[in-house]
């Protein structure tokens, strides 16, 4: 008898709920479309899968900020979807399913599929259920398709590996669930590590990283370490097994992986103004920049876009906008590796242009403030610019709303963000709320949660007195340098600053998205 698939995968606690930006159909298409592929439509509807969904909270957002599409997570763990289930039940999601089972049983029904994405799955799982994996890619993705797996990669693993393998070890010696070893295991680390074990000794950035995992969720420790069959790849590798099942590699999340000069020191960018195979490319920038963890873009049967022209023809429906519009050149961003600076007359025009609603592609280029530059070069430009975090990209335009008019009730549309404000409201790990504009959502703190919830539920009168009241009834305290204010008056006077603003710089924002509107 086979061992069930599960088998060496943690499954006795639930994972930690979250939301993954990098899964939404709108970032996927647009960076195959700035690598010069064509994208599935989405106007008339798609079909999503998410393998291995979790507690499913990207899948659902998914599902509220795409109503045109349809969406089905599939996870093994039963405590996983029943959650799920119920998420979409409370939050009227008739776009959603979810199904339990492992990878080699899936309902005949899933094919032909626009998206499929797997994230905190291909790392941590048995060879033979990514060899399923590879197998669904393969029958299920439709031509034309987009699969998105995320993993741990070298060479940034090389020298953290040795943690992964003591953590597992001793926390096999410990009693308990699995939180609880893996909570065990992170501290006997920490002694290991204070107690100065020549490993950490001699690897500094391995003694650091144990500060890291110390502040992490149990649960998600257990996840991330405690898996049998947890193991880092080589780029070369997972590509070459992709291909082996008939998608070629199409481009990475985030954006700006996709743009050499943002991602590798400039001491080697002669290498890669020399290298014209992407996938050795890959390789190369994974060393220069000593990636740790990938988010890649494959393709089935991709269709190559010859130019810009055809880029519009094809796939004219995602829009750009520069969401500060006070910003100004020239301004120097670091993603990670190196300092990249902006400045020149082509940045300058579009970060003006952009500043309103937003812009397509299409519009941008047939706009007589850039005629001095070609279309390649200007898309090029709004694509590196998203990377840069200087542009957002979107399913449209965001609303207008007139700020200059104070908002006294606001309302929630969505039964599905009022249902996750509610249950993830002081959570500690941030609120995502979907939004139809953008494709995705916008995820909120706590305290801006609570902010919201209250003038949702009380109205703006006396806005930081009511969520004074709701934080003392949920007994939780606002911190300034590390330490609770206990002093009353401080504690509305910071409560105060915080709600004002809240209200000049969240719910616009919010409004904008169509997350809140205004009532009456």
């Amino acid at each position: 008898m086979s061992a069930p698939k599960s088998a060496g995968y943690v499954t006795d606690v639930a994972y930690v709920p979250g939301f993954y930006q990098h899964l939404a159909p709108r970032a996927m298409r647009h960076v195959a479309l700035l690598n010069r592929i064509v994208p599935p439509a989405v106007a008339d509807g798609f079909r999503y899968l998410e393998l291995g969904c979790g507690l499913g909270r990207t899948l659902t957002t998914l599902a509220a900020a795409n109503p045109q599409g349809t969406f089905t997570g599939v996870d093994i763990n039963p405590q996983h979807t029943a959650q799920i289930a119920h998420d979409i039940e409370i939050g009227a999601l008739s776009n959603a399913r979810i199904v339990t089972s492992d990878f080699s049983q899936l309902p005949d029904d899933l094919r032909d599929l626009d998206f499929i994405t797997l994230h905190g799955v291909w790392s941590w799982v048995a060879p033979d259920v990514r060899a399923d994996i590879l197998r669904i890619a393969s029958e299920r993705l439709a031509p034309g398709g987009l699969l998105l797996v995320s993993y741990n990669a070298m060479p940034g693993w090389a020298h953290l590996q040795p943690i992964r393998g003591i953590l597992r070890q001793y926390a096999s010696l410990r009693q308990g669930d699995s939180a609880q070893r893996a909570r065990d295991a992170v501290n006997y680390l920490a002694y290991m590590r204070d107690q100065k074990a020549k490993y950490f000794v001699d690897n500094p950035n391995a003694a650091t990283y144990v500060d890291t995992i110390r502040g992490q969720d149990p649960r998600y420790l257990a996840h991330e370490y405690l898996n049998e069959h947890w193991t880092s790849f080589y780029f070369a590798d997972v590509a070459g097994q992709f291909a082996d099942a008939g998608l070629n590699f199409v481009g990475s999340l985030p954006v700006h992986t996709n743009f050499w000069d943002l991602c590798v020191a400039p001491v080697f960018h002669d290498l890669f103004r020399t290298t014209t195979n992407r996938l050795v490319t890959e390789a190369h920038k994974d060393f220069c920049a000593n990636t740790m963890f990938r988010w890649d873009l494959y393709g089935k049967q991709p269709t190559l876009l010859p130019d810009v022209a055809t880029r519009i023809r094809v796939a004219d429906d995602l829009w750009f906008r520069n969401p500060k519009p006070g910003v100004q050149l020239p301004i120097t961003v670091n993603l990670g590796v190196v300092n990249s600076t902006v400045d020149g007359g082509l940045y300058a025009a579009l970060l003006g242009m952009l500043a309103g609603r937003g812009m397509r592609m299409s519009e941008i280029i047939a706009d007589p403030r850039l005629s001095s530059s070609s279309d390649t070069e200007i898309a090029k430009a709004v694509d590196a610019g998203v990377g840069m975090q200087l542009f957002e990209v979107s399913t449209g335009p965001v609303l207008e709303i007139d700020r200059s008019a104070a908002a006294t009730r606001i309302g929630m549309p969505s039964a599905f963000n009022r249902a996750i404000l509610a249950a993830e409201l002081f959570g500690g790990r941030g609120v995502p709320l979907a939004s139809a504009t953008s494709g995705s959502a916008m995820t909120l703190g706590d305290l801006d949660a609570a902010i919201l919830s209250t003038w949702l539920d009380e109205g703006n009168d006396d806005l930081a007195a009511a969520v004074d009241a709701l934080m003392t009834r949920r007994d939780r305290v606002i911190n300034h340098e590390g330490q609770p204010i206990t002093d009353p008056a401080e504690r509305r006077s910071r409560l105060a600053t915080a709600c004002d603003s809240f209200r000049a710089n969240v719910l616009p924002i919010l409004e904008e998205q169509g997350i809140v509107v205004r009532e009456g």
